[in-house]
């Protein structure tokens, strides 16, 4: 019966899990993120809700999966880094390619300066489409605080975007000096 249960709750539940992973995490790490969420939904499948609540339910086990990645990925650029510092270091790469779209750039930008508490919650608003009840359920807070972690990025959000912005139109050829 358990079989029966867990091969219903893969198929209803694996796309949007692996979407939710897969604008998260890099792409060689997308499957072994869904896989270990859906390994503890059914080492824990007496505790997976029914209905809708099953997906909010892995999505916050997700989370959890997720953040260990990110954990054990920061860790490993840390030793990285201390080897880099070791060895020799080969000449720089060529510059990136530029990106179409300012204000794309300006927004992934601002994004990428918010802390990871906020910019989770945004992203489970907006990525993910999340009511601000389920937003509490995968974070395991209460509603009241994600309606404040919302309203936070979003502050947060707009003021590195104005930053970003505000340099961008500084123009190149303002006097050097003075005040800033």
């Amino acid at each position: 019966r358990d079989d029966a249960v867990f091969s219903q709750l893969y198929r209803r539940c694996y796309r949007p899990i692996r979407d939710y992973c897969r604008r998260r995490v890099a792409r060689d790490l997308v499957d072994d993120a869904v896989a270990e969420t859906f390994l503890a939904a059914w080492r824990r499948l007496d505790d997976v809700p029914a209905g809708d609540d099953a997906l909010v339910w892995l999505y916050g086990v997700a989370y959890r999966v997720i953040g260990h990645q990110w954990r054990s990925t920061a860790r490993r650029r840390r030793l990285e880094a201390r080897l880099r510092s070791v060895t020799v270091r080969p000449g720089s790469a060529p510059d990136e390619a530029v990106i179409d779209g300012d204000d794309a750039r300006l927004v992934r930008a601002a994004a990428g300066r918010l802390n990871d508490t906020d910019a989770e919650v945004l992203r489970l608003a907006a990525w993910e489409q999340l009511s601000v009840v389920a937003i509490a359920a995968v974070l395991e807070i209460a509603p009241n605080a994600v309606k404040q972690r919302l309203h936070r990025a979003k502050r947060h959000l707009a003021r590195e975007y104005r930053r970003l912005e505000s340099r961008q139109t500084a123009t190149p050829d303002a006097p050097k000096g003075g005040a800033r």
